[in-house]
């Protein structure tokens, strides 16, 4: 028997001894989605909480990085000790600073300074002008507010024309306006410059201190030399073998530089002993050195002193010496012989005798303890970097004359 084609259907798409309910149920709407259990919720914010976390950690660890570089490179290096004497103390930054005020008045005067040498030169200064400023009183050394500002006067005063009329309150604030712009032009406050020149004073008198106890005349030779630049590209052995058959005269004008000594043909005249030490074991030899005192078993050993040596005879012409001015290839004319100092020589003479004391009192103080030095190569850069970065920028002023 046929069966109706609805039923056929039914009977195609259903298998038979279905419940009529589920069937009822699965032409009706879909069944909903199954949720996730209730664990895996809390697996996702378990994962939520653990990225959060390790993302606050990373962003602390780069806060703590760039405050430790921040540290090293901006707070801890200007508070680190460059310098001290008995106490007084100079940091880095104290040395930048400086440094900044030679850079301003070199840009003022049209100059520049070399950074590979400067910071140790600066801060031996500023230990001298310390160890100087300390042992004043026994030299008899004063400066005074008065003379301070005296000095300032000197230096940025300028007076009116002769047969020039001039308002003195004009005068008074164009002195006022030059000090103000040099201030401006080296970065400096008007208290920090008077130390300055204090300092520069008190080395003035030392000079002074140091030239009263020169002997003239004194026993001199006189000398001619070749003087080639430290960086020369000449070999001064080569130089050297010239003098054999040249005149000192024709060689210094042909490759010599000036020292501000030696006229362009290599004269320089009478030297007495001490104003040019790097020379002295040539023009007056070395003495036969003492027998070595007895000393304890514990006591270290000295250094030797150095062998016997003649100086150079009269008409001789030295081997090349190497010294941090130069070189020099010395020829010794006459002497020696008592004679009156020329200016320039015991100028000259006059400046070693002061650096001689300045370097035995650092000698002293280092080996006493009461001198300490702190700049090694990471210090030296970062002082080189600071100068650098905070350079002034500021045009040096015209010249009114122009």
């Amino acid at each position: 028997m046929t069966q109706p084609r609805n039923a056929q259907r039914r009977a195609t798409a259903e298998p038979p001894g279905l419940p009529a309910r589920r069937r009822q149920d699965r032409s009706s709407t879909p069944p909903e989605p199954r949720r996730p259990a209730a664990h895996g919720g809390d697996q996702e914010k378990r994962k939520q909480r653990l990225a959060i976390t390790i993302f606050v950690m990373l962003l602390m660890a780069i806060a703590a990085i760039m405050g430790i570089g921040y540290y090293k490179e901006f707070y801890q290096p200007p508070r680190v000790m460059a310098g001290e004497i008995r106490e007084v103390r100079f940091t880095m930054g104290d040395l930048v600073q400086r440094i900044r005020v030679l850079q301003g008045i070199n840009r003022y005067q049209g100059g520049r300074i070399d950074l590979s040498r400067v910071p140790f030169e600066i801060l031996q200064s500023m230990l001298n002008a310390e160890i100087l400023r300390q042992a004043s009183p026994g030299l008899a050394i004063t400066v005074t507010e008065e003379d301070i500002t005296q000095a300032l006067r000197n230096q940025f005063f300028r007076a009116a024309e002769p047969g020039q009329t001039t308002d003195p309150g004009q005068l008074e604030q164009e002195y006022k306006n030059r000090q103000g712009a040099f201030l401006t032009q080296t970065g400096l406050e008007e208290k920090d410059y008077r130390v300055i020149l204090e300092e520069s004073l008190a080395l003035n008198q030392l000079r002074l201190y140091w030239g009263a106890q020169i002997q003239d005349p004194q026993e001199q030779v006189e000398v001619e030399w070749v003087h080639l630049e430290p960086n020369t590209t000449l070999k001064p052995l080569d130089v050297r073998k010239r003098l054999d058959t040249e005149e000192v005269a024709v060689v210094a004008e042909d490759v010599g530089s000036p020292d501000g000594y030696a006229n362009v043909a290599g004269y320089v005249g009478w030297v007495p002993k001490g104003a040019f030490p790097d020379l002295d074991d040539v023009l007056y030899g070395i003495a036969e050195p003492p027998p070595p005192a007895a000393t304890d078993p514990g006591t270290p050993t000295p250094m030797p002193a150095p062998a016997a040596k003649p100086p150079l005879a009269a008409g001789a012409i030295s081997d090349p010496v190497f010294t941090q001015q130069g070189v020099y290839i010395i020829r010794k004319i006459s002497g020696p012989e008592s004679k009156p100092l020329a200016d320039n020589i015991r100028g000259k003479l006059n400046t070693e005798l002061v650096l001689k004391w300045q370097n035995e009192q650092l000698r002293v103080g280092s080996a006493e303890g009461w001198l300490k030095m702190n700049l090694n190569s990471d210090l030296y850069a970062w002082v080189a970097d600071q100068v650098q970065v905070t350079a002034p920028r500021v045009p040096p002023p015209a010249d009114p004359n122009q």
